[in-house]
């Protein structure tokens, strides 16, 4: 179910993207990619790329002598500062924002201890959410 979601919530975001830009419609754009995010988090692909998130902060972090869960925390920090000031500058959701609320899931996977599960929870339910508006939708 997550991939069905995943898919049309990113088969939206692209089908919106050449539509003419309304206000409103950036807020929508950002919720289809934060239920995309998450929903991909929740399908076999989505650990699969946080493992390669993982691996690629365990090279980081030889290089610099430091552990890779450390290097995926500060990445997970600084996406959702970025993900939050874009949102608060201009209250739209731009490139930047919606590319973060894309990985974040990922980054929360990919992340260890506290960080990691409240992370998860915030996006097992974030999917929930997507999947029970399905479900809802369909009449099941």
């Amino acid at each position: 179910m997550n991939f069905a979601i995943m898919c049309t919530a990113f088969g939206l975001l692209i089908f919106l993207r050449k539509k003419p830009a309304k206000p409103w419609m950036q807020w929508v754009k950002g919720g289809l990619a934060a239920i995309g995010g998450a929903s991909l988090a929740e399908t076999g692909i989505g650990v699969w790329a946080s493992g390669l998130l993982s691996d690629a902060g365990g090279l980081i972090a030889d290089l610099f002598g430091t552990s890779a869960g450390l290097v995926v925390g500060v990445a997970t920090l600084i996406t959702t500062v970025v993900v939050c000031w874009d949102i608060g500058v201009d209250r739209k959701v731009d490139k930047p924002a919606m590319a973060g609320l894309i990985v974040l899931p990922l980054l929360f996977l990919a992340a260890v201890g506290p960080l990691a599960d409240v992370g998860s929870g915030l996006t097992a339910s974030i999917a929930q959410v997507g999947a029970e508006s399905l479900g809802r939708l369909i009449g099941g």
